[in-house]
């Protein structure tokens, strides 16, 4: 198991050996590598795309992780880089080395395809929270003032673009659901 993976559970401590974490943390741990896997991608590409303008780099991208999500998702940069690598050669980032204070770095912004992706992947992790927050007894707030999600697939469409008339990832008819939520 991935070093990344077991930081949030190897942070808890035992403190009797009849609890549920010492008697079942390897299935544990192998639940939050599998939940985590997935989420990791997603972060990574929304803290690009945060950064976009300017773009940053890998070591950057590991600190606003931390932060952001109060060191509870948590990658090493031997899990980092390689996810780098492979969503450039997949054409969802794009790379350019600079330097800045005496130091050259690698800065990764998305593709126009990569923010194509992003929305997807965001809008679909959104509407399945949205739609399991109840089963798992929590809230969740979307921004529909902002935001539309495709019924179809869940892309992630900005109302405020008003040339956007079909969804972006599956062509979707979505002009009625602007107008409704315009309203």
């Amino acid at each position: 198991m991935k070093k990344w993976c077991q930081k949030l559970i190897k942070n808890v401590k035992e403190f009797r050996k009849s609890t549920l974490l010492a008697q079942e943390r390897a299935f544990l741990e192998n639940f939050e590598s599998e939940l985590l896997r997935g989420i990791s991608t997603l972060a990574i590409l929304s803290i690009i795309n945060e950064n976009q303008e300017e773009g940053t780099y890998g070591y950057q991208i590991l600190k606003d992780l931390e932060e952001k999500t109060e060191h509870v998702l948590i990658i090493d940069d031997g899990t980092l880089y390689p996810i780098l690598k492979k969503l450039e050669k997949e054409g969802i980032l794009k790379s350019e080395k600079k330097v800045r204070e005496h130091r050259r770095r690698k800065y990764y912004k998305l593709t126009e395809k990569g923010i194509k992706i992003y929305n997807h992947m965001e809008g679909f992790l959104t509407k399945l929270i949205d739609k399991i927050a109840p089963l798992i007894d929590i809230e969740v707030e979307l921004k529909k003032d902002r935001y539309i999600y495709c019924p179809n697939c869940a892309n992630k469409i900005d109302i405020r673009d008003k040339d956007v008339k079909f969804c972006e990832a599956c062509g979707y008819p979505i002009d009625s659901l602007k107008k409704e939520v315009i309203k």
